[in-house]
């Protein structure tokens, strides 16, 4: 959902008003008498640089593919009607993830490296969906970032950004880039009337969560509406957006001197918030260069950069 007068309601709506429904039936004439079954599994599996074709090919009543347009082919799920709504398991950075009650999965592809789906985006409902108490969502997503901790996924900070942490991280970078292992308090999950989000490593993988709430309905004493997204993607392909797309293919090459750049602004940085006794999470390391491909080296990493 944009950032947008639009509302977490009247996303939700829209959904509804045109989502397409599709079922198989030998007998329409008694359709209406009969009870309507999903044409989808209870959970859908997808892995970073599965072929799209064969993901749509497993689920052939719930994956529809947009491949003529250029450079990029999207596979996307049809309309989950009737409920209930599907698991999606992810398998990236040798780790299956668990996320309940889709509402759409998204794969993407590029069609001139052949790498298979190299992005995937994930709406889902909190809860049961619909107006429901604050409290309610604070805990159900404050359950699900525990939950992808335990398996592995790490909190992660751009190389400009400062390192921090807990309630530092909250009155630093506000709701933009929340610490996995901090608890907000229902004040706190309430201060903020924008989205929350988090954002996780793992493995040469990078997942984000946000949280998207109905900007009408803020009212701590009355029920809210929120809609979780996730996009999870390679380290690889946030590197390669680093630099111009012609560029691409060999960012190693240019990476040192990027890199330096941008640790450059984040040592100015937390300078400044050291001497105003902020602590700096200074054993962190940012992630490492992920493998190369054939023909390729990473770069040797400079002590400044290590």
């Amino acid at each position: 959902m944009t950032k947008t007068k639009k509302t977490i309601l009247g996303f939700l709506i829209a959904i509804a008003a045109i989502a397409a429904i599709a079922f198989n039936t030998s007998n329409k004439s008694q359709e209406s008498s009969k009870k309507m079954t999903s044409t989808y599994p209870s959970n859908i599996e997808l892995a970073l640089y599965q072929r799209g074709d064969d993901w749509q090919k497993k689920y052939p009543t719930a994956i529809a593919a947009e491949t003529r347009n250029f450079g990029l082919n999207f596979y996307k799920t049809q309309s989950f009607d009737p409920p209930p709504l599907p698991t999606v398991t992810i398998d990236a950075g040798g780790v299956k993830t668990v996320i309940p009650k889709a509402l759409s999965i998204m794969g993407m592809e590029d069609k001139s490296r052949g790498l298979g789906i190299t992005r995937i985006n994930i709406n889902a409902r909190v809860k049961n969906g619909g107006a429901l108490s604050h409290d309610e969502a604070r805990l159900y997503i404050l359950d699900l970032v525990e939950k992808f901790t335990a398996l592995g996924w790490k909190n992660t900070f751009f190389l400009s950004k400062p390192r921090l942490s807990g309630v530092h991280a909250l009155n630093y970078y506000g709701s933009f880039a929340l610490d996995p292992s901090y608890k907000l308090s229902l004040a706190e999950w309430m201060q903020f009337k924008g989205s929350l989000n988090w954002r996780f490593y793992l493995n040469h993988t990078f997942m984000s969560l946000t949280v998207d709430r109905d900007q009408d309905h803020l009212d701590p004493n009355k029920p809210g509406a929120y809609i979780i997204s996730l996009t999870i993607e390679p380290h690889e392909e946030t590197q390669r957006r680093n630099v111009e797309e012609k560029q691409r293919d060999h960012w190693r090459q240019l990476w040192i001197p990027i890199a330096r750049e941008l640790r450059s602004k984040r040592n100015i940085e937390e300078a400044k918030l050291k001497a105003q006794g902020i602590p700096i999470v200074s054993d962190y390391k940012d992630p490492e260069l992920p493998p190369p491909p054939p023909g390729q080296q990473n770069p040797v990493i400079p002590k400044d950069l290590q």
